[in-house]
């Protein structure tokens, strides 16, 4: 039975990914870290001869005790083996970069980018061993569009990203491979566990007043997160995948942007999406771009970044259904 650690599998594509992968007969390890929310896994019925299961482990990726302890439970399970690792463990605060504390920049880093590092060290002797394996991660669309108020969870995953690339390479004589997944916005539970700051009368607080609406309305475009968790399991599964697959239409649509568009062009599409005023004229007006008075901007905006991006025919008909049609 072919093996599987997922960080952070308590709920949103992890814990979807977890139920899919058992059912197809992979022998999960579900690691979270409060093991009171196991129930909505373990309780979970899966077909009487898929063969496969789920092993609730505690795991907390920001203490290396914890992932000594939890990578030796799933060692000691599977007889010292594992297939895929992968790291899907995250969360992210938002605010304006200069109200956060160091001790929440050190945490947001500590999650998402240290505690996939530690994971992954844990699990590479038993894979190196057996010369063979598979190191997911989990990053986001954010490496092709940081949105303003959320700097520092887009540096946490560029930093993924770079980590990865080398990493590929490191790997690659010992039979071990690396995928990195860009997850644009699905319905997941993400969202409602992002950690907000502001200081005391910021200076941002207008620009913050002013965007949240945008920002809160991202989710308008959203896909089931199911479709989501899917190209985990298929990342998972496949006999041979890519370095890098974006997952979904505005993760592809940014990508493909991120490499036509120069940085000044995609800055005020998404300032224009997300409401933030800004000293362009074309993005002055904050509030929903979705709205009728706003939608001539939006309209501008993507014009400018379709003429950048070349006019592919494909592109603007996913650009149109992502962010003026919804």
């Amino acid at each position: 039975m072919k093996s599987v650690l997922i960080t952070g599998a308590s709920t949103g594509f992890g814990r979807l990914a977890a139920i899919e992968l058992a059912a197809k007969g992979w022998l999960v390890f579900a690691s979270m870290r409060n093991l009171a929310k196991a129930t909505a896994l373990t309780e979970i019925a899966l077909p009487s001869d898929c063969g496969g299961q789920i092993v609730p482990v505690e795991l907390d990726v920001t203490s290396p005790d914890s992932i000594e302890s939890a990578v030796e439970t799933v060692l000691v399970r599977t007889g010292g083996t594992l297939d895929v690792l992968l790291n899907n463990a995250g969360y992210s605060i938002m605010g304006a970069f200069e109200d956060y504390s160091d001790a929440q920049c050190r945490q947001q880093m500590d999650t998402n980018f240290f505690g996939a590092l530690g994971v992954t060290r844990a699990v590479l002797p038993a894979m190196r061993k057996a010369r063979s394996g598979r190191i997911i991660i989990v990053t986001s669309n954010a490496v092709n569009s940081p949105h303003p108020f959320l700097s520092l969870y887009a540096a946490s995953k560029w930093a993924l990203e770079g980590w990865a690339e080398g990493l590929a390479m490191e790997l690659a004589p010992f039979g071990i491979e690396v995928a990195v997944l860009q997850p644009g916005a699905h319905r997941t539970e993400f969202a409602g566990n992002v950690e907000f700051v502001q200081a005391e009368e910021s200076a941002y607080a207008p620009l913050i007043q002013a965007a949240m609406p945008g920002i809160s309305n991202l989710d308008r475009w959203g896909r089931d997160p199911a479709r989501g968790a899917a190209s985990l399991v298929e990342a998972v599964c496949n006999d041979s995948i890519p370095f890098r697959q974006q997952i979904g239409e505005d993760s592809q649509i940014f990508a493909a942007l991120k490499g036509a568009a120069p940085y000044e062009v995609r800055a005020l599409a998404l300032r224009a999406i997300v409401g933030l005023p800004g000293p362009d004229a074309l993005v002055d007006a904050p509030g929903n771009p979705s709205s009728a008075d706003e939608t001539p901007v939006a309209e501008e905006i993507m014009q400018i970044v379709m003429n950048a991006a070349g006019k592919d025919p494909e592109l603007t008909s996913a650009v149109r259904r992502t962010f003026l049609d919804r």
